[in-house]
């Protein structure tokens, strides 16, 4: 398979975007939108206004597929901001006890139902400490509060404690290597436009397969035309070595052909005949037209 044009990429893409403190997720999403001239365009994983950091614009038809990215590890530098002294050693020990699985009830300010839930807390490491502010990492379960985390963490410290700044430094595969300031993004487009140079441009748009965290499973070409219809993905189809255990039901998969071609993201149904569901199908109906309708004849 040849190298894809931008306009080819800018079917379905990931943008991965440095977001600056002030605006929110969806005007960030929307500039991004209209500078690359889709019909389509949202943020993956909501920062508040003040966050800055990583965060990913799906593009087209990649909005569809933003669920898969949304549920994947973050990892977030912020401070926080002690209302008493405390011992250094004792702020360590009791921020420890932090990590693993929390209950967390949502901020009033958000947006979700304020009920109790659970979420993990992978690692936590205080980088530094001066007087009653303390710089620290935070890897995490998607949808954990880390504002919410440091006020609990004040409160079991019995001092007190608030979130001075927050900066998400990785989401998913993504981290700040990656990503690229609004101006950067105006800049590429404006220079692909202008004179035909796409080599920075060609660097942001991220095909969604790269990033998306899944098992994957391969099915023959000669099954792409019906596929590509929306036909399920049939065991008689898949491209299955000897031995080879396939993903159980239940489980989403991402979909390649035997050549490498991306085909979308399938739900595992694990029946006798018929494995999978194409949940997003990611091929054009109008490449196989020709080939499908001389098969029907």
């Amino acid at each position: 398979m040849g190298e894809k044009t931008i306009s080819e990429l800018l079917k379905g893409c990931f943008i991965p975007v440095d977001k600056p403190r002030g605006p929110p997720s969806a005007q960030v999403g929307q500039w991004v939108r209209e500078m690359v001239g889709a019909k389509r365009g949202g943020h993956i994983g909501t920062l508040d206004p003040n966050v800055s950091g990583v965060l990913l614009i799906g593009i087209n038809k990649a909005v569809r597929l933003s669920q898969y990215l949304s549920r994947q590890e973050k990892e977030y530098v912020g401070i926080m901001h002690l209302h008493r002294d405390v011992n250094e050693a004792r702020v360590r020990e009791v921020v420890k006890r932090f990590e693993g699985k929390i209950s967390q009830k949502p901020p009033l300010r958000s947006a979700v139902a304020k009920r109790w839930r659970e979420r993990v807390v992978s690692r936590i490491d205080i980088l530094e400490m001066r007087g009653r502010d303390v710089l620290m990492r935070v890897r995490c379960e998607a949808g954990t509060y880390i504002r919410k985390l440091m006020y609990d963490m004040g409160k079991a410290l019995g001092c007190g404690a608030n979130m001075l700044e927050l900066r998400r430094t990785r989401s998913g595969r993504v981290g700040e290597e990656c990503i690229f300031t609004l101006y950067e993004v105006q800049e590429a487009v404006r220079r692909w436009k202008e004179s035909g140079d796409e080599m920075l441009l060609r660097k942001m748009l991220i095909p969604p397969d790269e990033i998306i965290e899944l098992e994957r499973i391969f099915v023959k070409e000669s099954a792409l035309p019906s596929l590509a219809y929306g036909s399920p993905i049939y065991r008689k189809g898949l491209a299955v070595n000897s031995g080879e255990k396939l993903p159980a039901r239940g489980a989403s998969v991402l979909v390649y052909s035997e050549n490498g071609r991306f085909c979308g993201v399938a739900h595992v149904e694990d029946g006798p005949e018929m494995y999978a569901k194409l949940h997003v199908n990611w091929l054009d109906t109008s490449e196989f037209t020709k080939k499908w309708k001389s098969k029907k004849e």
